[in-house]
């Protein structure tokens, strides 16, 4: 084989080649895409059931119709545990260490109990790609619009 036959092999071959490795790229990318737009739709659904869980406790609590049931919470997180990446997991960890001691007739409690709720609300929307500038530090402020003497709290 001389150089000529060599350099008219490698324009025809390399072209192909880098062709091969752009399609594969390609291919791959786009189903990490899809596999993460399926996970992301999860966990906006597990986030959303989270934050009707939290809306029906605080308002059975305006309405004293009945005590809260913490398994709903636990059906959450065995729903959920292999959706959530870390930072959620660990802040939902907390707010339930919280919950077992909770004191509902403390009133120094509240305010803690706002603050871990709220720091996994923070991570959740984290999660999801959402800003949670001018919330507060755990961004507290997303609990405003359902407890009444927030600002006293």
């Amino acid at each position: 084989m001389g150089e000529k036959t060599i350099e008219v092999f490698l324009t025809i071959l390399l072209p192909l080649l880098g062709a091969g490795v752009g399609f594969l790229l390609k291919r791959y990318l786009d189903k990490k895409r899809e596999l993460s737009n399926e996970n992301a739709k999860e966990r906006r659904q597990a986030y959303q059931d989270f934050v009707n869980i939290i809306i029906d406790l605080f308002a059975g609590e305006k309405t004293q119709k009945k005590p809260f049931n913490i398994s709903r919470l636990f059906e959450f997180y065995k729903k959920n545990i292999l959706f959530a990446p870390p930072n959620v997991v660990n802040a939902f960890g907390d707010y339930m260490q919280y919950l077992y001691t909770f004191d509902s007739n403390d009133p120094n409690q509240s305010a803690e109990h706002i603050r871990k709720l709220t720091n996994v609300l923070k991570h959740m929307r984290k999660d999801l790609g959402l800003s949670n500038k001018k919330l507060g530090g755990n961004a507290e402020k997303l609990m405003r619009a359902i407890i009444k003497d927030f600002d006293s709290i």
